[in-house]
């Protein structure tokens, strides 16, 4: 397998910024063929190589056979900022394309999955049910799913992050719609069932945003998605979202490691 860490030059934000890629085992033997990839996207104060530091994700991403895309936003929650840099639209236009250029990282959407913890996984729900026409699958670890919950929370905070809510969201706080995930899981829902994003969500029953996921699982499964939530002791932590990411990987990629490991003679 294959592990790249630096940066690169992105026009959408005018500057550099940080990247992770991990490719599997077979990349260098045959790297004519497109791989799947999961975009993995990490949380609030994190950065581009936290997975690979803190989890097992190279391991998981050998054994599936798929590549790891792991950018870097700042703390921007994935969001064209209202006074800031557009992170959503280097995310979902950008990157996959260069990603395809560099590493010949699948472009078919049925190859192309997203998932993130924390502010990455209402990150990865954003971009899964904002782009169903890029990613065929979306999945967030203990996510901040009710922006609308986070931005009253916000709006009595202390004053950094008081001003930093602003700088994404607006002066005013006002939440767009495509900014809401319960707005877009509606919006989504309407397109033809085949067009529909797979949708995963898991959430530790200690979690201090263990209602965020709940108010979300509750909206979701009164609606067409193939969706999957899961639920067990935790908190806020690596050790959870590692077992996670493992979920998520069976979850978009069924059968896949028990077949490699077949066609490898294990």
């Amino acid at each position: 397998m294959a592990f790249f860490k630096g940066s690169i030059r992105s026009q959408t934000l005018g500057m550099d910024t940080g990247l992770t890629v991990v490719l599997p085992f077979d990349r260098a033997a045959v790297p004519e063929t497109e791989c799947p990839a999961i975009y993995l996207l990490h949380g609030h104060g994190e950065n581009a190589d936290v997975w690979t530091r803190m989890t097992s994700a190279e391991r998981y991403a050998n054994a599936y056979g798929v590549a790891l895309v792991m950018p870097e936003v700042e703390r921007s929650f994935y969001t064209d900022m209202a006074m800031g840099l557009s992170y959503f639209t280097y995310v979902t236009e950008e990157l996959p394309a260069a990603c395809q250029r560099l590493f010949h990282i699948s472009s078919r959407r049925e190859n192309r999955f997203v998932a993130g913890l924390s502010m990455g996984g209402y990150g990865a729900l954003k971009l899964g049910l904002r782009r169903p026409d890029l990613f065929a699958g979306c999945a967030g670890f203990s996510g901040c799913l009710d922006i609308e919950a986070l931005r009253a929370t916000l709006a009595q905070a202390d004053p950094g992050l008081l001003g930093e809510a602003k700088a994404i969201f607006g002066e005013d706080l006002v939440i767009k719609p495509e900014d809401n995930l319960f707005y877009l899981v509606e919006k989504t829902a309407l397109l033809p069932k085949a067009q529909l994003p797979k949708v995963m969500v898991t959430c530790g029953t200690e979690d201090f945003l263990y209602s965020h996921n709940t108010h979300f699982r509750d909206t979701i499964q009164a609606l067409p998605y193939e969706f999957t939530y899961r639920e067990w002791p935790g908190t806020h932590e690596w050790g959870f979202w590692d077992r996670s990411l493992q979920y998520a990987l069976e979850f978009f990629f069924p059968g896949r490691r028990e077949a490699l490991r077949s066609a490898e003679g294990r």
